[in-house]
């Protein structure tokens, strides 16, 4: 968030060298990123990267702030209540929709989540926590409006779906060549339909949702 003083162009610049160390990160791996690589891909001074956030550690902290800050308005978006009503009337479209716009073609989120992940950094652990805290919440919040039923213990059954989640992360350029679609890009919503099938077989019979008042 930028005070009320600063120019707008200044704040540009600070979120494409963010953006250019989100991208660098996923690709190369931190450790393999200078800071002048990063002014080089936001097309700015290295200078201007110190000045803005202090260390290639400084950036680093803004880029794990950026990948929670993308993933609490995923998890805020997926419970909302319209995208439960539509997904009970069997628009299972919506959700798969809704994850394309909020993971556009080329995004380097996915790409920078496993190199986390399969690096043991311990940033992965406490953006799985979040996430896992997050898909609680939305399994309850399905489970209220009759989307699924949640079961007896849904932290659990969050972390179950959460590992076929970080599969697909994972394996995404196997099941590119498997599929013949990617399932983060163009087949995401083959994805997602699939998956939602799944979890209505799982779970054959959810709670129905709850009576509108008169």
């Amino acid at each position: 968030m930028r005070s009320a003083d600063s120019p707008p162009s200044d704040v540009t610049a600070r979120a494409r060298i963010r953006d250019g160390a989100l991208a660098l990160f996923a690709e190369r791996g931190e450790d393999a990123v200078t800071i002048r690589q990063i002014a080089e891909r936001a097309e700015v001074s290295p200078g201007l990267v110190v000045h803005h956030y202090g260390s290639k550690a400084g950036l680093r902290e803004a880029v794990v702030d950026h990948v929670k800050h993308w993933m609490d308005e995923l998890i805020d978006s997926s419970s909302d209540p319209e995208t439960a009503a539509d997904m009970i009337e069997g628009d299972m479209a919506t959700l798969g929709f809704f994850l394309e716009a909020a993971l556009p073609p080329g995004s380097p989120i996915p790409a920078y989540l496993r190199r986390l992940f399969l690096a043991g950094d311990p940033a992965a652990t406490e953006l799985l926590s979040r996430w896992h805290d997050g898909t609680v919440a939305i399994f309850r919040a399905w489970h209220d409006a009759g989307v699924l039923d949640a079961g007896p213990d849904p932290e659990t059954r969050a972390a179950i779906a959460m590992s076929a989640d970080f599969g697909l992360i994972f394996l995404r350029e196997q099941w590119t060549e498997i599929l013949g679609t990617d399932p983060l890009g163009d087949g995401m919503q083959r994805w997602t339909e699939e998956s939602m099938r799944v979890y209505a077989a799982i779970w054959p019979d959810p709670p129905s949702p709850p009576a509108k008042e008169s």
